[in-house]
Parts: structure tokens; sequence; C-alpha cells
């Protein structure tokens, strides 16, 4: 089966011994990385599974490789095994399944809990506190928590991500309204605002037909839907770690989903269900979301989506970025601050050069490089280097991004997160469709998410 084959990258060191080297194995067993700075590692192979395994991320791999691991690991081996034609998560759950896992794994931030009720992940916890040269405290916050759960560190963030709002200057400017405010400390930008503002910004043809929404918002992961309650003043779960009540029937959360319904069939000024027809894959087809081309093609005014910095500066648009509309009574910013994270496993037998490793894939030196890369431009999860990342033009305020680890809500932290996702995203989209009424559809929602908690398996 193609799904069982592992498709694996391998970058050999090429260093010699170091003089004066100690002519020993790696440690098993203590934490820190100073006593891994004179070692031989001939011999070594240290296994990392990728999540993302294109050009710019290769050479970026081979970078940290080269400049920042190898030099104190010498003549060890690294080995990249890709996604191949799967999913990351497939390919590391299939190496799990099978007895053969790597050293290292990046992934999603909401598949730790997943992996941690499984005792597969190594506690780095202690490793972090020993090693001084990681200054965990320049971390935004909320980053720094998307790899904690239940008050253990188990991952190193990437780097911050999620749904922000994408502006068409010239569609604001041909209408004559104003911008929305790129600081999220400034009120007045509203969900009811942004509606208003969705209604003077569509296009129809001479038959009614939708030419250009004025909106459209992202629901195809649960990671990015819960930013827009978050932003609404409203949940989807009565908490982060282990939820034990999905409250999609609170009466913030009501609002939210009716409103979102209609804006597509009411106004009818968010993107109709057919201009999604052919996106996604088989669990994400036909759902709202992903809507970065859409915005790149001039289609849509106001798009909420990931940050799409690389594909857009392509484009001969005028655009910029804004926080997500805040709560009509006047609530504070929210948001969803997500994250791919660096996780080591618990099988290695290189516990100490897996936080080695996962230190300079995470630290602020390779930060510093992948926003600076004009293929790849991520934004730092180190506040020191947000003034770096908010010259990046266009937009004019590329920092909007980055502050989302300053105010966002990280992922729900659930064993059975991939079941919730598919009874939520999946249990709402007859509402998208205009098939079911809102209540009833969330009343369904509701009873088999508390199904599934009830089931889901206990961290301890």
């Amino acid at each position: 089966m193609k799904g069982r084959h592992t498709t694996r990258r391998a970058f050999v060191a090429g260093l010699g011994t170091l003089a004066g080297a100690l002519a020993a194995a790696c440690s098993t067993s203590t934490p820190g990385p100073a006593q891994s700075k004179t070692r031989d590692y001939h011999g070594v192979t240290f296994q990392y599974t990728t999540k993302g395994s294109g050009p710019a991320d290769l050479a970026d791999y081979q970078r940290v490789i080269t400049e920042l691991f190898e030099p104190a690991h010498p003549g060890i081996q690294v080995q990249f095994i890709t996604e191949g034609g799967d999913s990351y998560w497939v390919k590391l759950t299939a190496l799990l399944a099978a007895g053969t896992p790597p050293d290292a794994a990046q992934q999603d931030e909401y598949y730790i809990a997943p992996l941690a009720v499984k005792n597969q992940l190594l506690e780095l916890g202690p490793y972090q506190v020993k090693d001084k040269s990681f200054d965990a405290g320049d971390l935004s916050a909320g980053t720094w928590q998307a790899g904690r759960y239940h008050d253990k560190l188990f991952a190193i963030t990437v780097g911050p991500f999620g749904p922000v709002v994408y502006y068409n200057k010239d569609h604001y400017d041909e209408v004559g309204l104003p911008y929305p405010p790129s600081d999220y400390k400034q009120g007045g930008w509203t969900w009811n605002q942004m509606r208003e503002d969705a209604k003077k910004l569509t296009k129809r043809d001479a038959s009614g037909q939708l030419t250009r929404a004025g909106f459209g918002w992202d629901a195809r992961f649960l990671s990015r839907f819960s930013g827009h309650f978050y932003a609404y003043g409203a949940k989807v779960f009565d908490r982060q770690d282990d939820p034990t009540k999905c409250v999609l029937d609170d009466p913030l959360s009501l609002e939210l989903i009716q409103l979102l319904h209609d804006m597509r069939h009411v106004d009818r000024t968010a993107a109709p269900a057919d201009w999604y027809a052919g996106s996604g894959d088989s669990r994400t087809k036909g759902l709202p979301g992903d809507n970065s081309a859409l915005f790149r093609d001039g289609r849509m005014s106001i798009s909420i989506q990931l940050s799409d910095l690389v594909n857009v500066r392509k484009t001969n648009l005028r655009w910029d970025q804004a926080p997500l509309p805040r709560a009509n009574n006047g609530g504070k910013a929210g948001g969803f601050v997500g994250t791919n994270v660096y996780t080591g496993m618990k099988a290695s037998k290189y516990p100490d050069v897996v936080w080695d490793w996962i230190a300079a894939m995470g630290g602020k030196k390779r930060a510093l490089w992948r926003l600076q890369n004009p293929d790849i431009i991520a934004a730092p999860s180190w506040k020191s280097l947000i003034p770096e990342y908010a010259k990046i033009t266009p937009p004019d305020h590329n920092g909007v991004n980055a502050e989302l680890g300053e105010y966002g809500t990280s992922s729900v932290m659930s064993t059975a997160y991939g079941d919730l996702q598919d009874a939520v995203l999946n249990g709402l989209q007859p509402v998208w469709n205009n098939e079911v009424p809102v209540r009833q559809a969330v009343s369904d929602v509701v009873s088999k998410v508390n199904d599934l908690l009830k089931q889901a398996p206990q961290y301890k």
C-alpha cells in the first residue's frame, strides 16, 4: 500500500571527528545539551519526520544541519522521513504503530494530547531548563503555551499562525470605506461592522449572481474555526485541556453560527457553497475555508485565512491584514494562535540529541532565517524578532499575524481531537448549505461531541 511506504531523504554529515572528542556513544538519560558538545557521533543516525518537504523546506532543514546541528554533533547522520504521498500525520502514526518511531517530528500542536496519552512523547521540560542558551522568556505567551499539555512541556513552537483578516484595499477605496484597524488593541472593528462592510463590498451581475464576495470565513479545521468564536467572545468547548463539554449551544456561539449562515443566505455577501465545491480533500471538500486563492483572484474583499505572504505578495493586489473583528459588545481582542511544533519521541535512544535538534529547529536564529526567506516568510514566535518581521512589505501591517501570540488562544488539547473536529465541522455543514436550521444542527452536534468527550481516553 502506498500509505505504508516510508520515504527517507538522508543528509549525511561530512565533518570528521573533532580533535580531542570523546569516542563515546550518546548519553541516553542525562538531560541538556552540555555533554553533547564534545562527543563523536559517527555511527549515530538521527531520524526526523518532516511536515513540509518542498525545495524551500529541505533547503531550510539542510541549513540547520550544516550551521547549527552538525558542528555540535560531529559525524551524526540526519535522516529525513518525508510525507511522500501521505499527510505527515498519516506517516507519523504509521511509524509509531509499526514500532519504528522517528527520534523527532514536526506536527500540529493539537495532536500533542493523542500522543501524550499513549506515552509516546518525550517530556522536554527538564532538557529546556538545563539549556541556558534557550531563552524561553522571549517566546510569545500563546505560542509557548501551545507546546504545553497538563503543565508539561512536550513541544517547542515553529512560529505562530492563525486566522486573520486579509482585505482588498482597492475594493475598500472603491466604495469609500475606511480600512479595518491593524492594531488589535484598537476597538470599533466588530463583527457587525464587518457585516455592514461586506454588504457594500459585494458585487453581483445583472442576473443577481455573485461576482465578488464581500466576505469568506474558514471552517475547514477546528483549530482555525475556533478562532472565530474566541474573537466573538464565545467558545466551542468548556475548557482547553481535556474538555468535558461542547458549548456551541451557548447564546454567543449560536449567534456567531447564525451570523455566518445569514451572511451567506440572507445578506448573500459571503462566498457561496459552489465556490468551494471543487476544493478540499475528502474531509474538507465543500467546507468554506482556504480562501487565499479567491482573495488573490480578486473575488473576495474580506478573507479570513491563514497568513499567505509568499503567494499574495506575488499578485498585483493592494491589500493588507487586520485582526479578526471583536465581539459586538466591545469585548477584548481574541483569536486562535496556532503553531506547528517540534516534538521528540520517548522511544528515542538519544533524548539529549532530540532536545538539541528541537532547540535548533525552534530557536531564534532559525526563526530569523525563516522570516527573511522570500519563499517561506514565517512569523516568529520570538518577541524580539517581531519588529524585523513587521518590516516586510507588502502588507503595511505584517505584524498582525505575529501579534496573535500576544493575545490569541491556543488550540483545544483533547485525546479525541480528530473525531471532535470531524463531528463539529461536518455537523455544521448543513447550516452552511442552508439545509437545516441552526439550532437543530447545533443540538445534534453538541450531543454527538459530548458523547465523544465521555469516551475520550484520559491523560494521567
